[in-house]
Formats: structure tokens, sequence, C-alpha cells
């Protein structure tokens, strides 16, 4: 329970950050409005999910080949703590990785790297990095699931299709 606990704490301890200094609470929490269909996304986000599981194993394979790189393993709670954790919990990852990741540091290293392909690259490896205690198989995975759902944030043009296709990843693979 502490592991969550601090996880918790942690993320909601920078969206709150992000919330109280206006220049970050501007880039992070704007309202965007979707530019594709509900279709499309949910096209989008079955994309994610099977590109996300095909990609299970090569991360395992990874992770078991290079073991010292595994310095750590997500918590497995029980009882109405595990209910709470993927309810609650997937939720708050889903969207403090997709604010932070996807909108707000887009935005802050914009003046430096520009909106192309290199930003598009400096978060998604952002992303895979800060997933460096799980592994070298995890770090790859979540660098390749950054560039998916930097894709997706791009064509839908609204962060909640993102948050959502990371959240049912999470509740996919957790669960």
């Amino acid at each position: 329970m502490s592991w969550l606990a601090w996880d918790y704490a942690g993320r909601i301890t920078a969206l709150a950050i992000l919330a109280v200094v206006p220049s970050a609470r501007v880039a992070a929490f704007r309202r965007d409005e979707r530019q594709v269909s509900l279709i499309e996304i949910s096209f989008w986000i079955a994309g994610v999910l099977l590109l996300e599981r095909l990609s299970q194993w090569p991360q395992r394979l990874l992770n078991a080949s290079f073991p010292a790189t595994v310095l750590g393993v997500y918590p497995h709670p029980i009882g109405w703590l595990n209910a709470f954790d993927l309810i609650f919990g997937l939720a708050l990852v889903a969207v403090s990785e997709e604010i932070i990741f996807r909108r707000y540091l887009r935005a802050a290293l914009q003046p430096y790297v520009g909106d192309g392909t290199f930003a598009f690259l400096v978060t998604s490896v952002l992303f895979g990095a800060f997933h460096w205690w799980a592994g070298l198989g995890t770090v790859l995975l979540a660098t390749m699931s950054g560039c998916l759902l930097m894709l997706m944030f791009r064509r839908s043009g609204a962060l909640w299709p993102v948050a959502l296709a990371h959240y049912i990843v999470d509740i996919i693979a957790f669960a």
C-alpha cells in the first residue's frame, strides 16, 4: 500500500504543480476539440491495444535477457486495494502521464525542438525513460507506446482519447 500511496502522491503533486504555475496550467490543462470521429478514435484505440499486446513478448525477452536493468516490479495489491488501484490508480496514471508527456512536455520543449519529428521522438523517449526502473524491455515498449500515443494525439487533436487508450492498455496489462 505504501508504494501506491507514494505513487499517487507523486502524480497528484506533479499535476498540482502544473495547475499552480500559470504558464504550465495553460499548456497542460487547455481544452482541445477532437478533430476526428468517434469511430476513428475507436480504431486508434484498437490499434494501440493490438500493437501493445503484440509487443509484450519482446519486452519480456529483453527484460529476461538483461535482468540487471529490472530494478523493481509493479505492485500486485489484493482485495479492495486491487479494485481501487485498477479503477482510480490506473486512471490517475493515464491522465497524469498523458498531460505531462503528450501535452505539457510537447509545449514546453517546442521552443527548443520544434513541433515536428524531433519533438515527437524526444517526448516519446522521455516517456520511455520515465519507466527506467522496470527494465530495458519496458523502456523500449513504453517508448514505442509513447510514439503511438503521440501520433494518436496529433491526429485526434484532443487528449482524452489518448488518455482513454492509455487507461485501457493499462487495465488489460494489470488486470
